[in-house]
Order: structure tokens, then C-alpha cells, then sequence
């Protein structure tokens, strides 16, 4: 366990993020501490945590500590409790935000790699949420936020194993904000679409078509609203007006017509992914060679 103080701050609650060194989890460190949440980040070994929360305890009022170690691997939620007892963390924020992405066909992906994803996707999320539900109890008010995905709504090929960890991960969110309500925590479901977490994402999305440009959402929008929902009681969160209106098309769009639009979003996507890795790698050998 490691820990970064800072002696200027008095708050005693705790936001404790998961996958916080990606675009998303760093948007939802700065929107935390905004509201002065004190931060527990956790992420895998070498992911860089210590300069974020340098960088965190640098520029806000906040006591920051982090934690090194690989969700998926079993026991790995009750060492993370064990440690939050031992330090004494007042959880009042739990954001499961960790987890892994799928681009390839089924059958085209390592089984290894989809058994780590559905690992992480749900299993550790379900196990952290189960171990660290008797601290937030501990509060007048607690919330949990959970990410999901706009694919969580449909059948994604090229992405089957994620979507069913993400309509996993929606359906027991909202199942669980029915039983806990009553200790005062709220469940919230993040489900959003396309995200910029980094220049190649943007670039894929933006010259698809325009539906892929206009559900395209940067991760602190994405991390504003689930934070500010979140705090204002919802359960089910979705960032974007074109977001909202393909999740509400999901309930009337025959499952038929979905699975032709998804299949040919789908092989624009692998299309584009391939180009735009080919303009990235051409830009950055022209920008690293050396005139003669």
C-alpha cells in the first residue's frame, strides 16, 4: 500500500477508483476531487499511479492514496479491503470503472484473453462491490457507480464477450440499487457510447459517419455527468442526446434489423481502425526521421 498526504485537507470520505490511470479514470479523479473527495486509485502495476496522484495531491486539497495490483486475480478484492480497514478509508464512493475492450470476431480471440475479460468486466467488479458493501453502509449517504456500455442494450458482433459483460454489469447494477437503497447508498449504471479516451479513438470515430462522430463523447463529459446523476439519485446514466435516443430505439427496433445495422457498423469500424492505425504510424515515422 502506498500513500501520498497532503496535511491541508480535513474531509474524511473517500472516492475509491478502479482503472484510474485511463482517459476515464482520470476524468473521474478530477471530478471527484472538485467535490473533495479524498482518492483511493487502483490500478495494475506499472500503470503510472504514482505521478497521477502526485499530480492530484499537487493541485488539489485532497489525501491521496493508491494501490498496485491486477483486479482479475483472485483475492484480490478482499486485500483491497483489508487494506482500506487497515488505513482507516472512509469509502463513500465506489466507481468500478476497470475493465477491458474486444474489436475481434469470437472466434478470433485468444481464449485467454476473453476469460481475463470477463474476469475483470464482471466477476471483479461483483467482488469488489460485495467486499467493500459494508463500508459504505457505514455512511448516511454512499454511492456506487458502475460502468457499462451503450452496447450493454444490444448484441454487438465483434464485441459479443464485452457487451454481455456490460449487460451483465447493467442488469446487476439495477438490480442492486433495489436492495441497498434502503441503507442509503445509490447504485448508478454508466452506459456510454464511443469515448476519446486517447487520439486514435477520436480519430476512428470521427470519420466513420455521422452517427459514430455525433455519439462520440469525451471522457470528462462522460465522467461530469455520471458523477452529477449519481449525486442527484439516478440509476441508469447515458451522456448525449444521439446516446439516449439509440438506447430508447433498442425497445422498438426489431432484434432482426439491430443485428444488420451492428454488423455493418461493426465492418466500418475494423475498416476504419485499419486506416487510421496506417496514418498514425505513416505521421509518426515522417515526424521521427531525420532530414538527410
Amino acid at each position: 500500500m502506498k500513500k501520498i498526504t497532503n496535511n491541508r485537507i480535513a474531509h474524511h470520505s473517500y472516492a475509491i477508483i478502479t482503472g484510474a490511470s485511463g482517459g476515464l479514470g482520470v476524468s473521474f479523479m478530477q471530478a471527484c476531487v472538485a467535490r473533495g473527495y479524498n482518492l483511493f486509485l487502483i490500478d495494475l502495476p506499472g500503470k503510472n499511479l504514482y505521478n497521477l496522484c502526485d499530480f492530484a495531491r499537487r493541485n488539489f486539497p485532497v489525501d491521496v492514496k493508491y494501490l498496485e495490483i491486477d483486479l482479475a486475480e483472485e483475492g484480490a478484492a478482499k486485500k483491497i479491503l483489508e487494506v482500506v480497514r487497515n488505513e482507516n478509508v472512509r469509502v463513500q464512493m465506489l466507481i468500478n470503472n476497470a475493465g477491458m475492450s474486444q474489436n475481434d470476431l469470437f472466434e478470433d480471440t485468444d481464449e485467454d484473453y476473453l476469460r481475463k475479460l470477463i474476469e475483470l468486466n464482471s466477476i471483479a467488479c461483483v467482488s469488489l462491490t460485495k467486499s467493500l458493501l459494508p463500508e459504505l453502509k457505514k455512511n448516511r449517504k454512499s454511492y456506487i457507480i458502475n460502468i457499462s456500455s451503450l452496447g450493454s442494450f444490444f448484441a454487438l458482433p465483434r464485441k459479443s464477450c464485452y457487451a454481455a459483460t456490460k449487460g451483465f454489469v447493467r442488469q446487476f447494477s439495477q438490480a442492486l440499487r433495489i436492495e441497498v437503497k434502503k441503507y442509503g447508498i445509490n447504485v448508478s449504471v454508466v452506459c456510454p457510447g464511443p469515448v476519446t479516451t486517447n487520439l486514435t479513438n477520436y480519430m476512428l470515430h470521427r470519420h466513420i459517419n455521422w452517427f459514430s462522430r455525433n455519439m462520440l463523447q469525451s471522457a470528462k463529459t462522460i465522467a461530469e455527468d455520471a458523477i452529477k446523476g449519481a449525486l442527484k439519485g439516478k440509476g441508469v446514466i447515458i451522456s448525449g442526446w444521439l446516446n439516449k435516443l439509440i438506447k430508447l430505439s433498442a425497445s422498438f427496433v426489431p432484434d432482426f434489423l439491430q443485428g444488420r445495422i451492428t454488423l455493418y457498423s461493426m465492418k466500418q469500424l475494423k475498416q476504419e481502425r485499419k486506416r487510421v492505425k496506417e496514418v498514425i504510424e505513416a505521421e509518426m515515422e515522417e515526424a521521427t526521421s531525420i532530414p538527410a
